[in-house]
């Protein structure tokens, strides 16, 4: 017997929006394949367990080395470590919240390929093509401050991790990606290069997939957009109809497309709500600490961890504030349209419709926030009020 959630999804399982995201997702396993879309499997989740494991090498030293200078009270270099800690803390949990509800992402996708009831929308193949391109330099984006995270390490500050090594009496592992401690000596090839290719692998995957899916979401919002658009252009045209029982017909036709929109709005929480309110929560504690650390040590890499995470939780909120206005812009279109001969049932449906516009869809942070652009100054706000209490106590 076929439940409701399986009458709602369609017929052919074939995913056609944002084709490149889901390619690029899919090379970092992040997304089940085509014949598995449904049903990834166990091997799919263990994959991902093991890449996890595998690039927690980064979040493990650097934790370590932090136990290890607070117990000796040496505190050397502790601001990196908090600053390396916290975003791999916080991209593990944006992966963990993604792929603990991958499922309602692929339902997602299929909802938004589907056009078997109401149509293609208007224009979505100029917005899949134009996307498609943006996903190209998101990507480009993203593997470029990645690189340039690496780059501005402690990878290239070997002579002077070494000098300080001398001069302060310090012991550090020089030429790794991070300050590393670990209970047995890995200061010698080809351990420490073995050790440093672990290093940038897991720094790579965490970041690039924290900002991978950031771009997701907004891809995700510009199509729900799209089909806002095209509710707009069935109501307009419903009203357009001379004949009564036409203009009823498509009256009804566009408000069951409309319902049917505002329900995708409960499967897209369901997929990001909980990488949202991480989002929300450790972006101004990750940004906070990276210019903390910049301003103490001139570590170019933190000042470019808290730029990746302000411009990610821009696109965030961005795509909040966008659905938010999409939403009603349904009510502002209904409104201005020439509906002045209709019948009063039919005004009466108008001005419901228009009731339920007042509402708009949202993007949240679990129950504790929607991402708007007041979110986004709230944010911001707070990561200035981290850089100057880290600043007066110098931690």
């Amino acid at each position: 017997m076929m439940t409701e959630k399986d009458e709602k999804m369609p017929k052919k399982l074939e995913i056609v929006c944002m084709p490149t995201s889901i390619r690029i997702f899919r090379f970092y396993c992040a997304f089940p394949p085509s014949d598995k879309l449904l049903n990834p499997g166990k091997m799919f989740y263990i994959r991902f367990a093991l890449i996890a494991l595998f690039s927690s090498v980064v979040l493990v030293g650097s934790t370590m080395h932090l136990i290890k200078n607070v117990k000796d009270r040496t505190y050397n270099h502790i601001e990196l470590d908090f600053t390396y800690i916290v975003s791999n803390l916080a991209g593990y949990g944006l992966l963990c919240s993604y792929f603990t509800k991958v499922n309602a992402a692929v339902q997602l996708y299929l909802i938004l390929s589907d056009f078997e009831e109401f149509g293609k929308p208007i224009n979505f193949d100029n917005t899949n093509k134009k996307f498609n391109k943006y996903a190209k330099y998101q990507y480009c984006y993203l593997e470029s401050i990645t690189v340039c995270i690496l780059l501005g390490s402690n990878m290239f500050r070997g002579a002077q991790c070494r000098k300080d090594n001398a001069e302060l009496d310090q012991h550090e592992v020089c030429g790794l990606f991070a300050y590393t401690w670990l209970p047995f000596d890995i200061d010698f090839f080809p351990v420490k290069q073995i050790y440093l290719a672990c290093q940038l692998f897991g720094i790579h995957y965490v970041y690039m997939m924290a900002g991978l899916a950031s771009w997701m979401v907004l891809e995700s919002v510009e199509h729900i957009a799209t089909r806002l658009r095209h509710v707009s252009h069935f109501f307009n045209e419903a009203l357009k109809e001379a004949e009564q029982r036409k203009r009823r017909e498509k009256f009804n036709f566009a408000v069951r497309y409309h319902v049917a929109v505002l329900d995708l709005e409960s499967k897209l929480n369901q997929t990001f709500s909980v990488f949202m309110f991480t989002h929300m929560v450790m972006s101004g504690i990750i940004m906070g600490y990276g210019v903390y650390s910049y301003m103490k040590g001139k570590n170019v890499s933190t000042i470019l961890i808290a730029t990746g995470w302000l411009i990610g939780l821009l696109m965030d909120c961005y795509s909040g504030q966008r659905i938010q206005d999409e939403s009603t812009l349904v009510g502002t279109a209904l409104y201005d349209a020439d509906w002045s001969d209709a019948d009063d049932e039919l005004k009466r449906d108008i001005r419901f419709v228009m009731m339920r516009c007042q509402k708009p869809m949202i993007v949240q942070a679990t129950s504790f926030g929607i991402m708007d652009h007041p979110l986004f100054l709230a944010v911001l706000k707070a990561t200035y009020s981290y850089v100057t209490l880290l600043s007066q106590s110098d931690l």
